[in-house]
């Protein structure tokens, strides 16, 4: 009889799945209520993308420092809530633009992969399936658990994921510019196509800003205080530009027709350029 109760103690011990991870406690750092990503504070954001640009520049040679030299960061709203691109003024001084719409989705995307990897929640896919389904930057009303919004590892990790997003987007545009694909010196790129004042590249000059963007930004990031930037901001950039990209067959035949290739080819082409620098401990451009 106690063999038989032994045997069915070992057998419900068997059944029995390990208990999940201990998951931490929030500790609620006040900073939280004035934090720019958390409170989406847009005057704010603009400001930190302007910081994030300067860094880029500083990093870059010489001879590329000097063909972006007086680079301004432009938000224009006016084409479209989501949207970045690079141009000229009427004085030559280079153009970087980002819309507020961008900053608030890399925003949104900060906070919800901070939360992710901090308290093992879905919010970031969550957040990525209602961008897709509503084409809205803002997820609805009570989407984040007040619990986890204050954290103070959470506050942390959001700002480097916020950083790595905004110095992908920023970067990709500024190469645009030292790679030489416009004129803002006076002689236009042949490759580049511009209507309304607004420049379109074909995709060749796109994939080069992106590999360009990512060294950029892993060079600038090389020599950060605590965190050394990543390619994961690029990453989630274009996984939400995935979300928000049409599945149907049309999309895939007429992609490379687009002025940008699809997400999906993107992404592997900025792993491996990471990868590589990282092997080859390349630091200069």
């Amino acid at each position: 009889m106690r063999a038989r109760l032994l045997a069915l103690v070992a057998l419900l011990a068997a059944c029995t799945p390990p208990p999940g991870p201990t998951l931490p406690t929030p500790t609620v750092d006040p900073r939280g209520a004035t934090d720019p990503v958390n409170q989406l504070a847009v005057p704010a954001l603009r400001a930190h993308a302007a910081t994030i640009l300067a860094d880029l520049v500083r990093s870059l040679p010489a001879d590329r420092r000097a063909r972006v030299a007086g680079v301004m960061l432009l938000h224009d709203n006016a084409l479209g809530e989501v949207n970045a691109y690079a141009t000229c003024a009427r004085d030559a001084t280079p153009i970087v633009a980002i819309s507020d719409g961008l900053l608030l989705i890399a925003a949104h995307l900060a906070q919800t992969t901070a939360t992710d990897e901090r308290f093992a929640t879905h919010q970031k896919s969550d957040y990525l399936a209602w961008l897709h389904a509503h084409d809205r930057r803002a997820p609805p009303p009570g989407f984040y658990l007040a619990a986890y919004r204050d954290d103070h590892e959470k506050l942390l990790r959001q700002r480097e994921v916020f950083d790595e997003q905004v110095a992908f987007i920023v970067g990709h545009e500024l190469a645009h510019h030292y790679l030489g694909h416009l004129g803002c010196d006076g002689k236009l790129d042949p490759v580049v196509h511009v209507a309304d004042g607004v420049p379109l590249f074909d995709q060749a000059t796109e994939l080069a800003a992106d590999i360009a963007a990512v060294k950029n930004l892993l060079t600038a990031g090389h020599d950060r205080p605590g965190y050394a930037w990543t390619e994961g901001g690029a990453l989630l950039v274009l996984a939400a530009f995935h979300h928000r990209t049409p599945r149907a067959l049309e999309t895939i035949l007429t992609a490379f027709n687009r002025t940008h290739p699809l997400p999906a080819l993107r992404m592997p082409l900025i792993t491996t350029t990471a990868d590589l620098w990282r092997v080859t401990g390349e630091l200069p451009l």
